[in-house]
């Protein structure tokens, strides 16, 4: 039996999302709190981890949001992997997958194009050098970005495309990089600028594609 998910709001109205992780449950944590402050119309149904041993696992079900481990190394390839993903999350009905400090590839179903988002620590595509694709996910972008004396950094939104970070951005936000800044500090002060922009566009998101929900579709 599917259980209820987490969410403030009337789970027939409201948007329905699938969060996917593979750590420490930073973003589904502040999602969680987004949507008990009202700021966001939706409901978390259901999380997807990569990884069993790790925090976003215990967030989630403290949280009492269903969840399920979907391991890589139990799949040939990404693709079946992904499948699995999809199948493991379908009977919760999510009108979203969000993307939330996931670290493995998915590739893209047809029914699920445009239909999952993920954030990512770089400004995307100008500072494509920063793409997971690229090895760079994580401290590693802010450590590159110091390497290199950028005086600008950021984050980006983006729809999830079958390459990393390769899909079309949704929005994005500029942080200065100061000139004591180190891989931490930096890291810091984009992860709270994060915290505001990854709901941000979100919202817009919903707004933008309502015939994305499901309960949309089904009138």
């Amino acid at each position: 039996m599917t259980q209820a998910g987490h969410g403030g709001h009337d789970s027939e109205r409201s948007w329905r999302f699938g969060v996917l992780l593979s750590g420490s449950g930073r973003t589904l944590d502040n999602l969680l709190q987004v949507i008990d402050r009202d700021e966001l119309d939706a409901e978390i149904v259901a999380v997807v981890s990569s990884r069993s041993a790790v925090r976003g696992v215990e967030i989630a079900r403290d949280a009492g949001v269903p969840v399920e481990v979907v391991t890589r190394n139990a799949y040939p390839d990404a693709g079946a992997h992904s499948r699995a993903i999809y199948d493991a999350v379908e009977p919760y009905r999510p009108d979203l997958l969000i993307l939330a400090g996931y670290l493995r590839q998915m590739v893209v179903a047809p029914e699920w194009e445009g239909r999952m988002l993920n954030i990512h620590p770089a400004l995307l595509p100008q500072a494509a050098e920063y793409a997971a694709g690229r090895g760079r996910y994580g401290d590693a972008v802010h450590a590159a970005v110091l390497d290199r004396g950028d005086t600008v950094s950021g984050a980006t939104v983006h729809v999830v495309a079958d390459a990393y970070d390769a899909g079309p951005p949704v929005l994005q936000c500029e942080v200065p990089v100061l000139p004591d800044d180190t891989v931490t500090s930096l890291a810091a002060r984009v992860f709270a600028a994060e915290c505001e922009l990854y709901p941000e566009a979100i919202r817009r998101y919903m707004e933008a594609h309502s015939e994305l929900r499901r309960g949309e579709r089904a009138r």
